[in-house]
């Protein structure tokens, strides 16, 4: 494995944490879903402001529970219709596949990176029976969840936050916006558990029925006893132990990962800040050289990486072989224009997806986190120099 001055991300967990976890499987008996785990969801709905939190085994078990939560809560009856941006992660769409929801894919915009107003136009001219639109705010960056509102303003809104801890619209943090949100905290997102994600929502049912579905459906996880009573006295002849009233999957979490993840978020905030300096320093440096980047929106962002959007697929080619021979990791920007993934060629129902191609053949991006300081820029400006010229 190469050696990088700059890595795309680097291990997050202090020594400090690492002697915490210790001290905690040293002293405990119990490492599966459990009070830690409960602890965790409270202090996060705390942070991000939203009644209530799930947490799961990832992020995209975290947008899997959601989509089948929303179909099997709002539309028993109706057929459930989502518009996904083009540019997102690829479990979000796989995740519509496998349930067979019926969706749109609608083109990027190329500032915020979500789904563009332009497309949210050609959506409600085209497809009227849209009933769902996923708000994927890509790289920190928020997709600006009114505007869609304005063109599908009885839509369900679910929002993927999954890169996007701490990002904001009008000071309000994404997640807590929408009728549910994801949240990843995968190694080199904003904070992470190793693995997991949460699933967040203001509606108490859908809340309810998460904690039933991440256990396989069984009733005793509901902290709702009306409704963990009234499942167990209309169906008396099973018992309530393993009593399934929905289907459902494990995607449970364990109490180790949970406590990582009060210790992390502890300090969430001060990532999030060193996260949004270091963006504003790298697109001081892009600025640099108009003729060969875009410009894209730093207001409310938090930062998951910094991203080139280059003028020509040329820029991007030399940039990357230029930022890998001086030890900087590079990524493509996420899946590109998923409908050129081999899963999904044949998909037919997508909208003009002009700006997902230009993301799809000129972006990429390099890491951030809270270790990227000064020493870092100032090697990224004497690459891009030499590169440009």
């Amino acid at each position: 494995m190469k050696n990088y001055f700059w890595p795309l991300m680097s291990n997050a967990i202090s020594e400090t944490e690492k002697l915490e976890l210790i001290k905690f499987i040293t002293n405990s008996d119990r490492f599966t879903n459990g009070e830690k785990v409960k602890q965790f969801e409270e202090k996060w709905s705390k942070w991000l402001g939203v009644k209530y939190s799930t947490y799961v085994s990832s992020g995209s078990t975290a947008n899997m529970m959601i989509m089948w939560l929303v179909k099997n809560n709002y539309f028993k009856k109706d057929k459930m219709k989502v518009l996904s941006p083009a540019c997102t992660w690829a479990t979000n769409i796989s995740t519509l596949k496998q349930f067979n929801i019926d969706f749109v894919l609608g083109d990027n915009d190329l500032e915020n990176f979500g789904l563009s107003e332009k497309t949210l136009k050609e959506a409600k001219e085209k497809h009227p029976d849209i009933n769902v639109v996923w708000a994927t705010h890509l790289l920190g960056c928020p997709n600006d969840v009114h505007i869609i509102k304005k063109y599908f303003p009885n839509a369900i809104v679910v929002e993927d936050c999954c890169e996007s801890h701490g990002a904001t619209i009008n000071n309000k943090k994404v997640g807590s916006i929408g009728v549910a949100s994801s949240f990843s905290f995968y190694f080199g997102h904003h904070m992470t558990t190793i693995e997991g994600g949460m699933v967040c929502t203001n509606d108490k049912l859908l809340h309810q029925m998460s904690l039933m579905v991440r256990s396989h459906g069984m009733s005793r996880e509901l902290t709702d006893n009306n409704m963990r009573k009234e499942f167990e006295e209309n169906n008396k002849e099973i018992h309530s132990k393993f009593l399934f009233p929905v289907d459902g999957f494990n995607f449970r979490n364990t109490e180790i990962n949970a406590v990582l993840g009060t210790s992390q978020l502890g300090n969430l905030d001060s990532f999030i800040e060193t996260r949004k300096n270091n963006l504003n320093i790298f697109v001081s440096i892009i600025k640099r050289y108009p003729n060969h980047f875009l410009e894209f929106n730093t207001d409310g962002n938090s930062s998951m990486t910094l991203p080139f959007i280059c003028k020509n697929k040329t820029t991007k080619d030399n940039l990357i072989v230029a930022l890998e021979n001086n030890g900087v990791e590079t990524r493509p920007f996420l899946v590109g224009n998923i409908t050129k993934q081999p899963f999904l060629k044949s998909h037919e129902q997508t909208l003009d997806l002009s700006n997902a191609d230009f993301l799809h053949e000129n972006a990429f991006y390099i890491g951030n986190s809270q270790f990227i300081n000064q020493e870092h820029f100032t090697k990224l400006s004497s690459i891009l120099e030499q590169a440009i010229k």
